[in-house]
């Protein structure tokens, strides 16, 4: 049966190979309901598959971020709470479709996503934030974790980015009180790299994606990949990584642009192939 479509809660423009993500839901902070999870999920994939995509803006309208999950709306397994609030013919989300949705990136995404966060940044909309691999937030911005003020635990990358980016006493501390913290107190703990004043948020978001979006998208994709699966590697293991990936990069047509425009002394045209 066709599932008549609801009304687009997540938006996707693609400019200058740079995907701006835009979650939509400004009358409840960008609350993430069934509908924006799999419109995200099908985002991510075609991020993932467009080449002209070489680098991610995630941001919200209105007020906020995102407030994290709609709790009026969506159960944990990220289908609708009320059945008679979804379209006719909609499924709702089985046992085994829980990780088939995925509103933050894929653990194998290797472009790199740039948060741009503001107002409420809270339960599922920080651990999208945490999911971005370049974090800013506006002067004002307000993270936290009250999933264990409504009897769970947040479940979708926390537990593994947190630690990673604040050690193991603050990711405990955070998930165990769930209590607020500011931008400033953010970035001390390096959830956040830069606070910036609202009005320059977006703008600068734009401006690091253009530099990225600039170099050589097999490459910048490499990095992130290299980076990535070295996570709780020893040494040896890591360079290993870097080596091969570094090995299949020099037979791409970016490599041999790269070195024939340095030679030419002009700026390099890459096709990411």
């Amino acid at each position: 049966m066709q599932t008549e479509a609801l009304p687009a809660e997540v938006h996707l423009v693609v400019r200058e190979h740079v995907a701006h993500i835009r979650l939509d839901r400004p009358r409840v902070h960008n609350a993430l309901s069934p509908e924006m999870i799999r419109q995200l999920t099908d985002i991510w994939k075609r991020f993932m598959e467009d080449r002209a995509c070489r680098v991610a803006i995630v941001s919200g309208t209105g007020a906020s971020f995102c407030s994290g999950m709609d709790l009026r709306r969506t159960n944990p397994g990220f289908g609708w709470k009320n059945p008679e609030d979804a379209p006719p013919g909609y499924e709702e989300a089985g046992a085994g479709e829980r990780r088939s949705l995925n509103y933050i990136p894929p653990a194998d995404c290797y472009k790199p996503i740039i948060g741009a966060a503001h107002g409420a940044t809270m339960g599922g909309g920080l651990e999208l934030y945490l999911s971005c691999d370049i974090r800013y937030a506006a002067q004002g911005t307000r993270f936290a974790f009250p999933e264990v003020k409504r009897g769970l635990l947040p479940s979708s990358g926390a537990t593994f980015w947190l630690s990673r980016i604040c050690g193991y006493g603050r990711t405990i501390d955070l998930l165990s009180t769930g209590r607020e913290i500011d931008a400033e107190e953010g970035l001390r703990l390096g959830l956040v790299d830069r606070v910036l004043p609202q009005q320059e948020l977006y703008s600068s978001a734009e401006g690091l994606a253009a530099a990225v979006a600039a170099n050589a998208p097999l490459a910048v994709q490499a990095v992130k990949e290299a980076v990535r699966r070295s996570l709780g590697l020893g040494l040896q293991d890591s360079l290993n990584i870097s080596e091969n990936l570094s090995r299949i990069l020099r037979y791409t047509e970016d490599y041999r642009e790269g070195a024939l425009a340095f030679a030419e002394k002009r700026a390099p045209k890459f096709e990411g192939r």
